[in-house]
């Protein structure tokens, strides 16, 4: 639960610094100015998020038994359902079939699972491949228009984001074939999170970043401290 609660509140604060930074932080050509104390402040909370993160997981203790780690759950299965719906109505708006298919494909699978997570059964691993894989295409494709930027304030969380589900969608995939990773997979899951949460201040992209985080969050598994051998 103090992952959870230091994940929104943290996530909240610096999105609504990043908003701030984008009203208030700019110079009078649009340009951000990089020692702004909005810009200054986000990062801040950022790193006093990653250091909470880092020593909450360390807490959580090794645990190989499946069902516990994921145990049937109508409410985390049905944020998993509705993150997938989420990201296919998102990638119908896109230009282009690639992303398109991409995107319905990838929520499918999202939607697929998390069923199964209603149902207390575990998916075939391939399922969250095809979201790791989606997360790396999406980090590629998107890094080409990000690099034309030349601020990296300017899309630095969006990024991580993109780096944090892959890394999310790589430990669940590992889950489902049994090569279970309990402290990185809540790592990698609530840092996707709290940075899609931040992200959430990029107002092209709010439908794409809050299914994600939901997904993500959906995806962290049992967070009380158990051991097993």
């Amino acid at each position: 639960m103090t992952l959870l609660l230091s994940t929104l509140v943290c996530g909240v604060g610096c999105m609504l610094l990043r908003l701030l930074m984008m009203v208030y932080g700019s110079d009078g050509s649009g340009m951000l100015i990089g020692a702004h104390v909005t810009v200054t402040a986000s990062w801040i909370l950022a790193g006093i998020y990653l250091v909470v993160l880092v020593l909450g997981v360390q807490g959580l203790g090794s645990c190989r038994d499946y069902c516990l780690l994921f145990p049937k759950s109508a409410f985390c299965g049905g944020m998993g359902v509705l993150a997938g719906v989420l990201l296919a109505l998102h990638s119908l708006t896109q230009n282009g079939l690639v992303p398109m298919a991409a995107g319905v494909i990838t929520g499918g699978c999202m939607i697929f699972t998390g069923v199964c997570r209603i149902m207390g059964r575990r998916p075939a691993y391939g399922f969250h491949f095809v979201v790791c894989v989606y997360f790396i295409y999406r980090l590629i494709s998107n890094y080409r228009g990000w690099s034309a930027d030349p601020q990296l304030q300017d899309y630095a969380f969006q990024m991580l984001a993109c780096v944090a589900l892959m890394l999310a969608g790589y430990y669940r995939a590992a889950a489902d074939a049994g090569i279970i990773r309990r402290r990185m997979l809540a790592f990698s899951c609530f840092a996707a999170c709290f940075l899609c949460v931040v992200s959430l201040s990029d107002p092209q992209t709010p439908v794409y970043y809050g299914a994600c985080g939901l997904w993500a969050l959906s995806s962290a598994g049992f967070l009380e401290p158990v051991y097993s051998a």
